[in-house]
C-alpha cells in the first residue's frame, strides 16, 4: 500500500508541476448519482464514449467499446460481442451495474449475460462509466462500478423535425456478415426509432482436444455465433416539460460455447439465448423539480447443451423493475433527490430449479457546493434484500479545483447477493462430472468498502492527464474455487473424491491499483488531426485464505494501452492496441493456457466517399496472437473484414 501511495504522489506532483490556470475545463454534465451535475464536481473518475466515438472506433459491440476505458477489465470467451465479462478496478464481473436509459439491465441468471444489450451501436447516444461503487443511488450491484447506456431517443427533449439514417454493412473473413443499422425520427412532439444489428460467422476451425482424448467424435470444431438484435422505441413530448417515453428490445443468440464455463473435457457445449425487453418512462421538468419514473421488464431463455450425450439444461427468467425518483433544486449550488426501487427476479430451471427473489430500497442524495472550488457529494441508501435483510449504504465524494486542475476522492460500500447461478448451478443434476461448475444454496451476500483519491489535470493544446489510486475491502466473496467434494456437504449429486469449481465466499479479499491515463490532440494541418490516448492500471487483488479462484484473480496486473487516431482529409486511421501481464494458467487436457503477457492489437482504415458515407477496412488482432482470458475459450485470431458505414440526416 506504501508503493501505491509513493507512484500516486509521484504522479499527482508531475501533474500539478505542468499545470497552467490558463485552461479551462470540460463542462460534460454526468449522472454519476442520480442528480446531472458537471463531472468536475462529481468527486469521481467517470469517462464517456460518445455516438461520434463509437463510429470511428473498430468495434462490433458494446463490451469491445468498453476496452477503450483505462481500468476497465475484460475477459472475453469470443469476439463480435459473443460474450465478455466486464470488470472495473479488479471487481468480479458481477460487480458492475449496466443501465439502458436508467433502467437495470444485469441478467438474472447470470452476469456473463450482462452485456447483452438489445440496442444496436448507431442508436446509442453515450456510455457514461463511473468508475467505484455507485451502489447508493442505482442498487447493490454496483460495487467496481456502473455502466450507464443512453439512448438517442431517450436523451433527446426538444421538439424539431429531423430524419437520421445511419448503417454499418461488413463482410469479413469466415464467412463473417456484420450489420448495425437504425432509423430516427423527431417530428414534432414524436420522438421514433428502430433499429437491427447482426454478428454472423462460421467461426475459426479449432482441434478439438476432447477428440485426441478418445471422447469426443470429431477432430475439428468451430467456434460459430449468430447474434440478431432488433429494437425501437417512441417517446411524446407532452408539452415543454413533460414527456413520455418507451423501448423495447429482442436480442437472440446462438454460439458455439465450448470450455465458456467448464474446463470438463466432456464439453461440447452450444447455447442459444433469448431476451425480451421493454421499458418505459416518465419525465416531468419544471422550475426547480425533476421528476422521473422508470420501469422495465425483461424475459430470458437460455438453451444450453453441455454435451449432445446429456441432457440440455433449459432456463428462463424474468425481471420487473420500478424506480421513482425526484429532483429539487434548492438553489444553484445546492440540489437534493430521493427515490425509491423495486426489483423481482424469478427463475424457472431444469439443473437450477425455480426461485423467486425480491429486493427493495429507498435512497437520498445531495449535491452541494461548498465553496466555489469545493463540491460534495452524498448519497444514502437502505435496502432490503431476502437473501441479506437490510443494509445501509452510504456513498460520500469530494471534489477542488483550482484554475485547470482537479483533486478528487470519494467512498462507498455496497452488498450483492449471490445470483441464481451461484446459489443453484448444477444443482439438481443427477450426478455432475468432474471440473464443472457447482452452485451453493447457503451462499452470504458479499459486502465491500471502497476508497479512491485521484487528480485530473487540463494542460495547454488539448493535453489532458488523469491518475487516481484505489483500494477495496471485500468481505465474504463471492467466487468460484477449486474444491474437492470431500470438502462439500450441502450438494448430494457429486462424484467421490473429483474436484469441482464451487460458489463458495471467501472470508475477506481485498484490491488496490493505479490507473493513469494521458490524452493529446493536436492539429497538424487544417484537415489533419492526431488524438492520442495512452492508459495504465496496476491491479494486484489477494485473498486471505490465499485460495485459488476462478474469477477474483482472473484479471490483468498490468494493463498498458494506446490508443491512436488520425484524420488525413479524407482518410482516418484508429488503432487500440494493449499490453497486458497476469496470472498465467494452463490445463493440457483442454489446449487452455493463459499466457504470462500478450500484446494485441486492433486496425481500422477509412476512406470518406461522400461527406456522410465512408468506407473501411479492418483487422481485429492483426498480429494474430493466440491467447486466451478465461482458460479453453480463445478469442479471434487476426480477422479481416470490409465494410461501408453512413449517417445521414435531412
Amino acid at each position: 500500500m506504501r508503493t501505491l501511495l509513493l507512484m500516486l504522489m509521484l504522479n499527482l506532483s508531475a501533474l500539478l508541476v505542468f499545470a497552467q490556470d490558463s485552461i479551462p475545463l470540460s463542462e460534460v454534465m454526468v449522472t454519476a448519482t442520480r442528480i446531472p451535475i458537471e463531472n468536475y464536481k462529481t468527486g469521481r473518475s467517470v469517462e464517456v464514449i460518445t455516438s461520434a466515438d463509437l463510429q470511428e472506433m473498430p468495434v462490433s459491440s458494446v463490451d469491445e467499446a468498453l476496452r477503450y476505458i483505462t481500468g476497465m477489465n475484460l475477459n472475453t470467451r469470443n469476439g463480435f460481442g459473443v460474450q465478455t465479462d466486464i470488470g472495473i478496478r479488479g471487481s468480479t464481473f458481477s460487480q458492475v451495474l449496466v443501465l439502458v436509459d436508467n433502467v437495470r439491465f444485469n441478467d438474472p441468471l447470470t452476469a456473463h449475460f450482462n452485456q447483452n444489450i438489445p440496442v444496436a451501436l448507431s442508436e446509442i447516444d453515450r456510455i457514461e462509466v463511473v468508475k467505484g461503487p455507485a451502489a447508493a443511488s442505482y442498487g447493490s450491484d454496483a460495487v467496481g462500478g456502473l455502466i450507464h447506456i443512453k439512448t438517442k431517443t431517450y436523451q433527446d427533449k426538444k421538439r424539431k423535425n429531423a430524419l437520421r439514417v445511419s448503417g454499418d454493412l461488413a463482410l469479413g473473413q469466415h464467412n463473417l456478415h456484420s450489420s448495425d443499422m437504425s432509423v430516427i425520427l423527431n417530428k414534432d412532439r414524436w420522438l421514433f426509432s428502430t433499429s437491427y444489428k447482426s454478428n454472423i460467422s462460421d467461426g475459426e476451425e479449432l482441434v478439438n482436444p476432447n477428440f485426441l482424448a478418445g471422447i469426443a467424435p470429431d477432430s475439428l470444431f468451430r467456434n460459430y455465433f449468430d447474434i440478431r438484435t432488433y429494437s425501437a422505441s417512441l417517446g411524446y413530448l407532452l408539452n415543454d416539460n413533460m414527456k413520455i417515453y418507451a423501448r423495447a428490445g429482442y436480442d437472440n443468440r446462438d454460439f458455439a460455447a465450448k470450455y465458456f464455463y467448464t474446463r470438463s473435457a466432456y464439453d461440447e457445449s452450444t447455447e442459444q439465448t433469448k431476451n425480451r425487453w421493454i421499458q418505459t418512462a416518465f419525465n416531468y421538468n419544471k422550475n426547480n423539480h425533476a421528476l422521473e419514473l422508470n420501469a422495465g421488464y425483461k424475459v430470458g431463455d437460455d438453451f444450453f447443451e453441455f454435451n449432445p450425450l446429456f441432457t440440455p439444461n433449459e432456463h428462463q427468467t424474468r425481471q420487473t423493475f420500478l424506480n421513482f425518483s425526484h429532483q429539487i433544486t434548492l438553489k444553484p449550488s445546492s440540489n437534493i433527490a430521493y427515490g425509491a426501487q423495486l426489483l423481482n427476479k424469478d427463475i424457472i430451471s431444469t439443473d437450477r430449479g425455480d426461485h423467486n427473489n425480491s429486493s427493495y430500497g429507498v435512497y437520498g442524495i445531495l449535491a452541494q457546493d461548498i465553496s466555489e472550488n469545493l463540491h460534495a457529494n452524498v448519497s444514502m441508501r437502505l435496502e432490503y434484500d431476502e437473501n441479506f435483510g437490510a443494509e445501509f449504504l452510504p456513498q460520500a465524494s469530494l471534489s477542488y479545483r483550482n484554475g485547470n486542475y482537479i483533486l478528487r476522492t470519494s467512498y462507498g460500500r455496497a452488498v450483492r447477493a449471490a445470483d441464481f447461478t451461484e446459489r443453484f448451478v448444477s444443482y439438481q443434476i443427477p450426478s455432475l462430472s468432474a471440473g464443472r461448475n457447482a452452485g451453493n444454496p447457503d451462499l452470504l451476500a458479499e459486502k465491500s468498502n471502497s476508497f479512491d483519491l485521484g487528480a485530473d489535470v487540463f494542460l495547454p493544446q488539448a493535453f489532458t492527464l488523469s491518475a487516481t489510486a484505489f483500494y477495496r475491502t471485500s468481505k465474504d466473496l463471492i467466487d468460484f474455487s477449486l474444491r474437492n467434494s470431500t470438502e462439500i456437504d450441502n450438494l448430494t449429486n457429486l462424484q467421490d473424491s473429483t474436484d469441482y469449481f464451487y460458489a463458495d465466499n471467501i472470508s475477506n479479499s481485498r484490491v488496490a491499483g493505479i490507473e493513469f491515463s494521458a490524452n493529446k490532440s493536436f492539429d497538424i494541418s487544417e484537415k489533419s488531426k492526431v488524438d492520442i490516448k495512452l492508459g495504465y492500471t496496476y491491479l494486484n487483488s489477494a485473498a486471505e485464505t490465499g485460495e485459488l479462484s476462478k474469477y477474483i484473480s482472473n484479471h490483468p496486473k498490468h494493463n498498458v494501452s494506446a490508443i491512436i487516431g488520425l484524420r488525413f482529409d479524407k482518410f482516418s486511421l484508429q488503432s487500440y492496441s494493449t499490453f497486458i501481464t497476469r496470472q498465467e494458467e494452463a490445463v493440457e487436457a483442454i489446449n487452455g493456457e493463459i499466457m504470462k503477457q500478450y500484446f494485441v492489437s486492433n486496425l481500422k482504415l477509412s476512406y470518406d466517399l461522400l461527406d456522410n458515407v465512408s468506407i473501411y477496412g479492418q483487422a481485429l488482432n492483426l498480429t494474430d496472437v493466440n491467447y486466451q482470458e478465461i482458460i479453453g475459450a480463445k478469442p479471434p485470431g487476426r480477422w479481416l473484414s470490409f465494410g461501408v458505414n453512413w449517417n445521414l440526416q435531412r
